[in-house]
Parts: structure tokens; sequence; C-alpha cells
């Protein structure tokens, strides 16, 4: 890993380094287990315009308790420290960021970032993982390196997510150019930040190929955020790459995670309608609902064409098999028609061979007048010719046995056709030197 991208990072923007005094209280509590409702409250309280915010959130309809909450003490004691840390902490980050220059579309950015944290949230409440709010906090901020690397790199990365844009996969250019991506620069900044490591290693794994089986609790969060992603449908790119590959590790997450296809279908089913109840509950801007409807039916038809294109591929496919069969069908008739020649052909070959040994046994006892020698000389051109016969019914019971694959090799072909040239040339010489005597 090259470290100079982070010092420079640190250099020419050493604002990134440091939080707001309120934020650094409230991750300090945050990783206080001994901390109390009452000290959280205390923080938030310092700042009007996060009280009044964390207020509107805790009576929104989901996470209302039924009554009105009206103070922060109330709130905390009703939801809990660590969840209002945790909407805190991304509203505060949020509302942070959106400060920051940049050329990426800031809706898109924080729509994928949004679902991420909802699905992140929903996978480790399925999995009965203790902390849900480390698994949001983690799904909201995992792509923030993307933040960082355009503020640190603004002509680079512009680049780089052009080249993105139009197919190139942007881990790959991101590894090519700085010998890092953008998981984990937000795992560097998450770190400068002091939020808890579980979280900023959750980030900075979240695009991590994880081997099947490996249910190890350290590795239990980065799976979560990496199959949250993975399972997102609105994508920071205006092209999302999908890609078998993809598949098979969602399919890997699943299992390690002990996650049911039945859970997979409620949580895909539901997380964009959930996405947009917790953009409003939280403020976060991730576009209309007319713009949420048009991205959806672009994923919809995204989703057409990669079913469309499967059939295609499974209808060639199946032609493709029943092309074999019938290739494979031809092949067997083949075989059995050469045995069966080779049956009739062998039974006439010892015939003229018995008849022929019949003559030779008649000449050696001189039962036949063969003064000339011709009677002999005949025998041998017989015999000869039928073992001529002998060795092409050899040759086509070698290929009746061999795979498909030795009719398509050509010099094995032409080695036969030698042989048997040789053979019936020396057939016609023989018959020459007969006919010349």
């Amino acid at each position: 890993m090259n470290t100079d991208i982070y010092n420079k990072i640190i250099e020419d923007h050493k604002e990134l380094t440091s939080l707001p005094q309120t934020l650094t209280e409230v991750l300090r509590i945050l990783k206080d287990e001994n901390s109390n409702s009452n000290e959280l409250a205390n923080v938030i309280s310092r700042d009007p315009a996060l009280t009044a915010k964390m207020l509107r959130i805790v009576n929104s309809p989901y996470y209302g308790a039924g009554r009105e909450i009206s103070t922060l003490s109330q709130a905390v004691m009703t939801l809990g420290t660590r969840a209002v840390s945790a909407l805190t902490l991304s509203t505060s980050i949020y509302d942070m960021t959106e400060k920051w220059d940049t050329t990426l579309d800031r809706v898109r950015f924080w729509r994928h970032s949004l679902e991420v944290a909802v699905a992140a949230r929903t996978i480790a409440e399925m999995i009965h993982y203790p902390k849900v709010e480390e698994a949001f906090i983690s799904g909201i901020l995992h792509d923030i390196g993307l933040l960082v690397l355009e503020k640190s790199f603004p002509d680079k990365f512009k680049s780089l997510w052009n080249q993105a844009e139009s197919g190139e996969h942007l881990i790959e250019l991101e590894e090519n150019s700085w010998s890092t991506n953008h998981a984990r620069v937000g795992q560097f900044l998450l770190d400068q930040w002091n939020i808890p490591s579980v979280i900023s290693e959750s980030v900075g794994q979240h695009h991590n190929n994880f081997p099947l089986l490996n249910d190890e609790e350290d590795f239990l969060l980065p799976q979560i955020i990496a199959l949250a992603n993975k399972t997102a449908k609105f994508s920071t790119q205006t092209i999302s790459h999908e890609s078998v590959y993809n598949v098979e590790q969602k399919i890997i997450l699943q299992k390690n995670l002990k996650l049911s296809s039945e859970q997979m279908r409620d949580l895909e089913e539901n997380l964009i309608t959930n996405v947009v109840d917790e953009a409003s509950y939280l403020e976060i801007e991730i576009g209309s609902t007319s713009e949420i409807l048009m991205e959806a039916n672009k994923m919809l038809y995204r989703q057409y064409m990669i079913v469309e294109n499967l059939l295609s591929e499974n209808a060639k496919m199946q032609k493709e098999a029943t092309q074999a069969k019938i290739e494979k069908a031809s092949l067997e008739a083949v075989n059995t028609i050469t045995a069966t020649f080779n049956h009739y052909i062998n039974n006439a070959v010892a015939t003229i061979l018995g008849r022929t040994q019949l003559l030779e046994l008649a000449l050696s006892k001189g039962q036949i007048a063969d003064s000339q020698n011709k009677m002999e000389f005949s025998l041998d051109v017989i015999i000869s010719g039928v073992n001529t016969i002998q060795m092409v019914l050899q040759e086509l019971r070698n290929l009746s046995e061999f795979k498909t694959i030795v009719y398509h090799d050509d010099t094995y072909i032409l080695d036969i056709d030698k042989k048997i040239k040789k053979a019936l040339n020396q057939l016609k010489e023989q018959d020459k030197k007969l006919i010349a005597s």
C-alpha cells in the first residue's frame, strides 16, 4: 500500500482530520460503554440546529414511540444511547460533507449510501447482530473515500470516474493510479476521526472478497456491509456493472451470514420503500419521487435485459445440446454400422483365407499341378490382399473406438490414408508381376 497518498491527504486537507466538537464528543460517548443518556443529551443540546433535527427524527413514524418526545433526554431514554449517537453521527457527517466541492452526483451518492445503510441494518437485525447501529453507520459511510479522493485529486479522480462510467472497473482504476482504493481511503479518514475501529474496518473491507464458510466474529460486520453493498439497487454511477462473479460473491456472503432466500427476498422487496422513508426522516436528499421512480424503471429495464439475455443463452445452449445429442447419436450409428461391416467382412476374409490355406496345402502335397509356380504366386497375392482388407478394417475399428475429437485430427487421418495407399500400391505391384509372368 502506498502511504504517500495518505500523507498528501493529510497535508493538503487538514480540515478532513478534524470533526466539529459536538461530533467528537458524540463519538467519545459512542465508544464509552459506561456513558449515560444524560451525558449524550447534554452534548447534543449544545447545537440547537442538531437538537431540532434529532427531535424531528425521533418523532418520525419510523422512530416514534407512540407519544410525542419533546426533549433529548426523552429521546435517548426511548431509543437508547447507541441509536441516538448513530443518527446524530450519520446526519451530521451528511451535513458536513455536503459543503465539500465535488463533481460527483451527490443525490446519487447519498441515495446509494443510505440504501446500503438501511440494508445493512436490516441484515444485522435478521442475524441478531448485537449492535445494529454499527451496521447503519458503516453503511452510510462506506463510500466516503470517494469524496476524499475527489477532494484530494480532483482532476485525476474525474478522469477515472469517466472511465468507470464508460464500463471500466473503478476499484482496478484506483489501484492502478494510487495503489489503494476508496474503501481503504475511507477507512483511513474514519480512523483520523476516531470512529470505532469495528466501523472503520468494515468500511475498508466492503469491496473485499470473502471465502465461503467465513463466520469469524471479526469479519461479521464487514460481510454485512459487503452484502448490503451488493444488494443495493441504486448505484453511485449512472451505469451499474453486474457480473457473474458479483452474484457468486453475494451468494457466498448470504451463506456465511446464514440468511435464507426468503429473508433476502423480503429485504430486497422492501428496500426501496424503506430508503425513501428513511431519507425523509433523516432529511437526506436522495431525489424527488419522480427521479426515484425513473431510476427504479431503469433498474427494472436492466434486470429485464439481463433475464432476456439469460433466456437467449439458455435457448442457445439447449440448441447446442440437442445438436450434440444428434451428433452423438450419429457417431453411435456409424460405430454400429462399422462393427456390422467388420463382422461380415471378417467372415468373408476368414473364408477366403481358409480356402487359400487348403490350396497351399494341396500344392505342397502335389495334389495340384503347378509347374510354373503361378498358382503359388497367385495365392501370395490373395493373402496380401486379404491382409490389406484386415488392416483397413482394423483402422475402422480404431476409429470407431476413439472419441469424437479424433475426427478433427488431420494428422491422424492422413497417417491412416498413407498406410492404406501403401498397402494397395504393394498389392498392385504384385498384380503386375503376376500378369507379366
